[in-house]
């Protein structure tokens, strides 16, 4: 499948209207083939750090096994974190300072990830049929 029909696809459904970054998904999206490596891994990662808050945040911080959770969460924020580094290095995308440790970098790469993460889930269900 071709990236910019993939991209259309994803789009032209109802779910990517709950989409908070809509502009940064279709940029990092076209800059990746929907088969590479690099896309599987930081919708993969964007997916599970998305599910780890979720469980950390309903489930409270004297769960067991909390910090440990606390830590795959942060790993993987942090690989989402380097791909799109990776990727605004060979010129694909532009991070728009997603990257950087301000309030709002983090505010915004916050709700990219929430995305990968619908994205993610679309892809999934899709493949399910």
């Amino acid at each position: 499948m071709e990236v910019y029909s993939f991209i259309d696809d994803f789009f032209s459904h109802d779910v990517s209207g709950n989409l908070k970054e809509p502009d940064l998904v279709r940029q990092v999206l076209a800059g990746l083939a929907p088969d590479s490596a690099m896309f599987y891994e930081i919708t993969f990662h964007g997916a599970f750090a998305k599910r780890m808050f979720d469980v950390m945040r309903r489930e409270g911080p004297n769960t067991i096994g909390f910090e440990r959770m606390q830590q795959s969460f942060t790993e993987s924020v942090q690989k989402v974190r380097t791909i799109l580094e990776q990727m605004e290095a060979e010129n694909l995308v532009k991070s728009e300072g997603l990257t950087s440790a301000t309030p709002e970098a983090r505010a915004k790469l916050s709700r990219f990830i929430e995305d990968l993460s619908l994205l993610k889930n679309w892809l999934t269900s899709r493949e399910n049929r």
